[in-house]
């Protein structure tokens, strides 16, 4: 009987093999029953074979061959080339034998030899250390064991040789661990607009209401109701000392901005906070013909514009009166600041203009004599 029939311990690599299969019941260590009883294999000869299971086949007490194909009437061991390769392999067929590498960095994983006209490769014989089949099991059985820390970093620990004592692995990511896209997984990001969906100023503002801070201002106030353009991204943001003080602040601003820039009012979008959705606001909107949208529950990706606004204004409040140590009662002040710089420095994504030019039609003066206007916030 030759050392590569089914059973034996060589496999025959064969470029013309869709899995990797034998015909000997026997060699598996786990096993699962082919569900489909009409899946077949076709031989070189045009037989067929039916695929009667899958599993796994140990080679040695660590070492294993995963996805094994046990099929009817096969007189042979066979290790398929083109699973190799879905596997991150590549092959060297030369005319003494095969090499088999890690496509990841260029390792070898093992040797087959050239006997007749068939690549062997004999696993009783073959240094299992460096065995494909085993490195990858024994990668994925120390990744549920360390907490399941992702593979390139461990990869990188066992490289650097920042772990002692753990020999014969190899870290690759040859497929996903299920446990870890469970356990990991999260949302997708909303993708940013490339295109403009406004025309003029006014056409749609966004608001939302932050608060309360932990520090009351100087002024007494412990909220933030923030305002933004959609179409020049120009930002206003009002103090209040409660939030009963929303229908009020918001009512006048609406009127006073029509008023000022002669136009009107379409759309506004908010949350679906109280202090927007109420019958004193809606009584208000319904009189200026002003149609009111809301984003939906638990997702504030929809009101996007207007949250990220919040958080560059805190961000640069933040860091203004960190730099001099200023009292934290002062964060209205240092967010009113923040909102005035945004408007005349930064420049619109897609238009390239900054918000003061897009709304106003003209560009920001900064006079030789207000320059002591300007100075250090806090200094």
């Amino acid at each position: 009987m030759e050392v590569y029939a089914s059973g034996g311990s060589s496999w025959i690599l064969d470029s013309g093999c869709t899995n990797h299969m034998t015909g000997e019941k026997k060699m598996f260590s786990s096993y699962e029953k082919n569900q489909d009883p009409q899946r077949a294999i076709t031989f070189g000869d045009g037989n067929q074979g039916l695929v009667k299971g899958l599993g796994k086949i140990t080679i040695s007490p660590d070492h294993s061959i995963s996805n094994v194909f046990l099929v009817d009437s096969l007189d042979y061991n066979l290790l398929s080339v083109s699973q190799l390769c879905q596997m991150g392999y590549n092959c060297l067929f030369t005319d003494i034998g095969v090499t088999v590498f890690r496509r990841s960095d260029d390792s070898i994983a093992f040797k087959g030899v050239l006997e007749g006209q068939l690549y062997l490769v004999d696993f009783d014989r073959a240094e299992l250390d460096t065995c494909l089949i085993a490195k990858t099991n024994m990668g994925w059985l120390w990744h549920r064991r360390l907490a399941h820390v992702g593979m390139k970093n461990l990869h990188k620990l066992l490289k650097g040789e920042h772990i002692l004592g753990l020999t014969n692995v190899h870290f690759e990511k040859d497929r996903i661990c299920s446990a870890c896209q469970a356990g990991k997984q999260v949302g997708s990001h909303h993708p940013h607009k490339n295109i403009m969906t406004t025309d003029r100023p006014l056409e749609l503002l966004h608001m939302d209401l932050f608060g309360p801070i932990a520090y009351i201002s100087i002024g007494g106030s412990k909220y933030c109701l923030v305002i933004v353009d959609d179409y020049s991204r120009f930002t206003w943001v009002f103090f209040l000392q409660e939030k009963s003080q929303t229908q009020e602040t918001l009512k006048g601003f609406l009127r006073r901005a029509q008023n000022e820039f002669g136009l009107r009012i379409k759309k506004i979008r908010s949350d679906n906070g109280t202090e927007f959705k109420n019958s004193e606001i809606e009584g208000f909107l319904e009189e200026e013909g002003i149609k009111h949208e809301f984003s939906s529950p638990y997702t504030p990706q929809q009101n996007g514009v207007v949250e990220r606004k919040n958080r560059t204004l805190l961000d640069m409040a933040r860091t203004m009166l960190d730099e001099y140590k200023t009292s934290d009662r002062f964060w209205a002040e240092a967010v009113n600041t923040a909102c005035y710089a945004i408007n005349r420095l930064y420049l619109h994504r897609i238009l390239k203009k900054t918000s003061y030019e897009l709304l106003t039609g003209g560009r920001w003066v900064y006079l030789r004599s207000s320059r002591s206007k300007l100075s250090s916030f806090g200094a």
